[in-house]
């Protein structure tokens, strides 16, 4: 009996050794505020480098480098593009255009920024969020939308890439 405990704990032992290897995690987190003084939506959406990059490559040129990219303009062409299909804001029943304002780097993330101009007052906001879905089936994207100092948040999948914020 002692012998077969040996034989199960080494089996485990093993099994677990050969599961070093750590699962990646996709999270894209978009945070967006209305600003009623300027009639607008400010958004800034965090998404790894990397996993952003092989996107561009597979959807549009295999040459993109976002680090060390020398063609700005293209690559930026390519961002304003990719999120114009895939995050859309629609609010009184009218999809609004994301006017792609810019991008940085912070250690492993790309962080893009948008406004929309000419939004009036509203009490609800529907998105859709599909960003990397396309590339990644476990892709998350968390949503935080801040209008009058009250944030609501979805958590957006490919499964389910709507939802709606109805505000007070």
């Amino acid at each position: 009996m002692n012998h077969l405990k040996k034989i199960i704990f080494l089996f485990l032992v093993c099994s677990c050794l050969s599961f070093k290897g750590t699962h990646k995690f996709y999270l894209s987190v978009t945070d967006a505020a209305y600003v009623e003084k300027s009639s607008s939506v400010q958004i800034i959406t965090r998404l790894f480098v990397d996993d952003f990059q092989k996107l561009l490559q597979t959807r549009y040129d295999k040459n993109v480098q976002l680090l060390r990219g020398q063609d700005l303009a293209k690559n930026n062409a390519y961002i304003q593009q990719y999120f114009n299909k895939k995050l859309k804001i629609n609010i009184q029943n009218k999809d609004l255009k994301l006017n792609f304002i810019g991008k940085r780097y912070e250690d492993d993330l790309i962080i893009c920024y948008f406004e929309i101009e000419g939004v009036k007052n509203f009490s609800s906001v529907e998105i859709t969020n599909l960003l990397l879905t396309d590339l990644f089936e476990e892709q998350k994207n968390l949503v935080h939308f801040e209008k009058g100092g009250e944030t609501e948040s979805l958590m957006l999948v490919k499964e389910k890439p709507t939802g709606t914020i109805e505000f007070n």
